[in-house]
């Protein structure tokens, strides 16, 4: 997105909302075609209509069907999001002259989809029901109790019949689709690493909404974030992160985290540094799982920024080096080796004045670089907050920590990378 998007003020949206309703008013089908070639979608099953209030409208399957990504030269693009149980999202695209507000629309009539990987609770109205059953078990699963989990991906879907001896309801899942999957990767030290995780106090987050990968805690493997139950497996600041990036934007969440305890920010310049060979070890493991055919059958992944958690170790280091090396590490995780797009610092504590300082220039020099939270400051040992060495977060301080960081991801890719930089 361009960082251009926030000084677009209210008056030119309503002027061109004005002159869009002007431009679209008698729209015929020609005209229909006119706006689908200027503005495209990578799906399609799917074409934008003109409302009878001559709003833009892309019409969806009832459930968690796959949302199109759009496009349209030279414009920046805010794509939808469908956060669970919304019926209705918007896009909203800015051309140099001009802007359109694109809506999707939920409507049972089109069906029911879910992505791979999903839970849905079926509850049927008419009757009770004592048991449950799935015609097509390979694509869609069902316990007992209603529980439904997606396991395939298939255009011919499954249906789902729930009885009462005597009596049947059915739920059609229509289509099972990829699951489109964000991918974030956490660095630093201690603080961003896995030694200190709690799960028993982490945020819970939905099964098949979160994964997670750390060779501290799970292998050389991709896990989910919770086990069969449910319960949380994993903890750190990747549960409430990968939670609050689910419940705002719909998508689900793989964390990769790289972090390395006790380094230096020296030990984190490519392409020598111990831990940036460490970074680039995991991160090709993970390119090689999320490039396998298998995993690509079942998944959409999209590469999004990295997340940066250390200071401590650098308390006395020059604000110039400290910025100089951390800027080496950024320019390489931004190229098209990793492919993130920001970089996001969770800020440490003022007690460690000149890394505290360094990453506020850092965020104010760059505009693809924004702190993500500056909570830390207000945390002690006392409040819970801290651990009892107060140097390493608690459970409960990470969190904190990683909610506030994903909802500034989402605020900078909604509406630009200017809305979180300052004093946000």
């Amino acid at each position: 997105m361009n960082h251009s998007i926030k000084r677009k003020t209210l008056v030119f949206i309503v002027l061109n909302l004005i002159f869009t309703t002007l431009l679209l008013t008698g729209c015929s089908s020609s005209e229909e075609n006119k706006i689908n070639e200027l503005i495209k979608m990578d799906d399609n099953h799917y074409r934008i209509e003109i409302a009878e209030d001559n709003s833009l409208v892309i019409r969806l399957p009832e459930g968690r069907p796959r949302v199109p990504q759009l496009q349209c030269a030279g414009a920046d693009v805010v794509q939808a999001m469908f956060p669970d149980g919304c019926k209705e999202a918007l896009a909203k695209i800015y051309t140099k002259d001009q802007y359109y507000a694109v809506r999707f629309i939920k409507e049972a009539s089109l069906g029911f989809e879910l992505q791979y990987d999903d839970r849905y609770k079926f509850i049927p109205k008419t009757i009770t029901a004592t048991g449950f059953s799935s015609s097509n078990p390979n694509v869609a699963q069902v316990d007992d109790l209603g529980n439904v989990k997606i396991v395939g991906v298939s255009d011919d879907g499954a249906v789902i019949t729930a009885t009462d001896g005597q009596h049947e309801e059915k739920l059609t899942i229509s289509r099972t689709v990829r699951a489109p999957l964000d991918i974030y990767f956490i660095t630093g030290q201690s603080n961003a690493s896995y030694y200190y995780a709690d799960p028993a106090l982490a945020t819970v987050t939905k099964p098949g909404t979160a994964y997670h990968y750390s060779e501290l805690a799970g292998g050389v493997q991709i896990c989910s974030m919770n086990d069969e139950s449910g319960a949380m497996q994993r903890g750190n600041l990747e549960a409430s992160f990968g939670k609050t990036l689910y419940d705002l934007t719909g998508n689900k969440v793989l964390m990769v985290n790289a972090g390395v305890s006790g380094q230096k920010i020296e030990t984190f310049v490519p392409l020598n540094g111990q831990s940036y060979q460490y970074i680039s070890k995991v991160w090709q493991i993970v390119q090689r799982y999320v490039n396998d055919e298998t995993f690509l059958n079942h998944y959409e992944p999209h590469i999004k920024s990295y997340i940066w958690a250390q200071g401590e170790s650098d308390p006395d280091l020059d604000i110039g080096v400290y910025k100089n090396d951390y800027m080496k590490l950024h320019e390489m995780l931004t190229s098209s080796d990793y492919g993130f797009k920001y970089g996001f610092i969770i800020k440490v504590r003022s007690i460690f004045p000149n890394p505290s300082e360094a990453q506020e220039e850092l965020a104010s020099e760059n505009e693809d670089i924004a702190i993500a939270t500056r909570s830390s400051d207000h945390f002690t040992v006392e409040n819970g907050k801290m651990r009892f060495d107060d140097l390493h977060y608690s459970q409960i301080g990470d969190n904190l920590l990683g909610e506030e960081t994903a909802r500034t991801i989402v605020k900078a890719y909604t509406e630009g990378m200017d809305s979180v930089t300052g004093n946000y």
